[in-house]
């Protein structure tokens, strides 16, 4: 890849659509805006994985949002990591660049050596978005669970919007020869058209969280194998060939 390709690969997010299988997705790469997050605050590791993580999720989630709208992620939780928040502001014309921020706060002496998703505890993960001036905003929310914030994600559209979706995320810090250390991250984010909401109808009412693998059955579950989560997946590898991968979603 030349360093030309480099840069107008950085910051960005693209839509794809599979016609075939009816899934429709985005690939998105921070560099500057993860590292310029990052770089504000003195963060714990832990800390910083979860901010990052929760960025990425902004940035791919927000890219479906209208022009001029305010897309917000947040994690409220009992544990270490008592808040995770994210702002995505839409463009204000037409091919004009978005806005991301993300901020977390925590209790440093209750951090542990476990995985960064252990800090967060008990609590929910929101998504809310503000569609401007004379209009109701929308929120949503699902319990913290999963064991990553991505999960939280993929649960929260299958719960609220019916939607299988899927998310794949690598971010760490850059090691490149004769550049300085920095944070880029990249993801993939998959989801399964409308064909899949009929089988919400089939839960046990149980009052288990839905997620996306409750709502692949049928010619819905092999599109998803053979074009979405083993396949497409994978290629999010590719963000991650130089650099340091922290974590994963």
């Amino acid at each position: 890849m030349t360093t030309g390709s480099q840069i107008a690969w950085d910051d960005t997010v693209l839509p794809f659509q599979l016609d075939a299988s009816d899934i429709r997705g985005r690939l998105a790469r921070l560099d500057g805006v993860l590292d310029g997050i990052l770089k504000q605050h003195d963060y714990p590791h832990a800390v910083e994985a979860l901010v990052a993580e929760m960025a990425l999720l902004t940035a791919l989630i927000g890219q479906t949002i209208d022009l001029r709208w305010k897309l917000q992620l947040q994690v409220q939780s009992k544990g270490a990591v008592r808040m995770i928040a994210t702002d995505y502001y839409g463009p204000e014309d037409e091919g004009g660049v978005a806005r991301v921020r993300a901020y977390a706060s925590y209790d440093a002496d209750r951090l542990t050596d476990e995985a960064p998703f252990d800090q967060v505890g008990e609590g929910y993960f929101a998504i809310m978005i503000d569609q401007g001036q004379g209009m109701t905003p929308y929120q949503g929310i699902t319990p913290l669970a999963g064991g990553s914030l991505s999960s939280c994600a993929e649960a929260y559209f299958a719960q609220s919007e019916q939607l299988p979706t899927r998310f794949k995320l690598s971010f760490g810090k850059s090691t490149e020869p004769g550049v300085a250390e920095h944070w880029r991250g990249g993801g993939i984010m998959l989801q399964h058209m409308p064909k899949a909401s009929p089988f919400v109808a089939q839960g046990d009412g149980s009052g288990e969280v839905l997620t996306a693998a409750d709502l692949e059955q049928g010619d819905v579950e092999e599109h998803w194998n053979l074009f979405g989560g083993s396949r497409a997946a994978e290629s999010v590898d590719l963000f991650g060939a130089r650099h340091r991968k922290d974590d994963d979603g």
